[in-house]
């Protein structure tokens, strides 16, 4: 028999953090990659596992986050646009986000992971990214 948890709380605050987290991606009022990634590194919790190509690479070093966010976005060129996310509940503390952005006319989709972990600090937890560097090749031939 399965434990019932209620996952309302961590629908809500997951919702609210990729909200946030979409409206700063395509917030023109940045005017560098690096200020946007910046700003968007600070969504991410201080230790991260990021799935790309197959591999799983871990780190706990936030400033990081900013050159790897950075990178994409100096490639892209254009804003993203937002098409669409989904927010699943795992647990009382966990969910998975599901987001469809398009750049350039070309959608790609992200998921995310969030968690919610004590004294109130929540965040991403880690990521599959392999969307961006599909997105970045399919921009190169063009």
């Amino acid at each position: 028999m399965a434990l019932k948890q209620d996952t309302t709380g961590i629908i809500a605050a997951a919702e609210s953090h990729m909200l946030s987290y979409c409206a700063d991606l395509t917030s023109p009022t940045f005017e560098t990659s690096t200020e946007r990634a910046a700003k968007m590194a600070t969504y991410y919790l201080p230790a991260i596992s990021i799935f790309t190509g197959g591999t799983i690479t871990q780190l706990s070093d936030p400033s990081l986050y900013v050159q790897l966010i950075a990178g994409p976005l100096n490639k892209l060129g254009d804003l993203p646009q937002v098409r669409g996310h989904r927010v699943d509940a795992i647990s009382e503390n966990s969910a998975i986000i599901w987001l469809l952005l398009e750049v350039s006319g070309i959608q790609i989709s992200k998921v995310y992971f969030f968690r919610k972990m004590e004294h109130g600090v929540e965040g991403f937890e880690g990521g599959i990214f392999d969307g961006e560097i599909w997105l970045l090749k399919e921009l190169a031939k063009e």
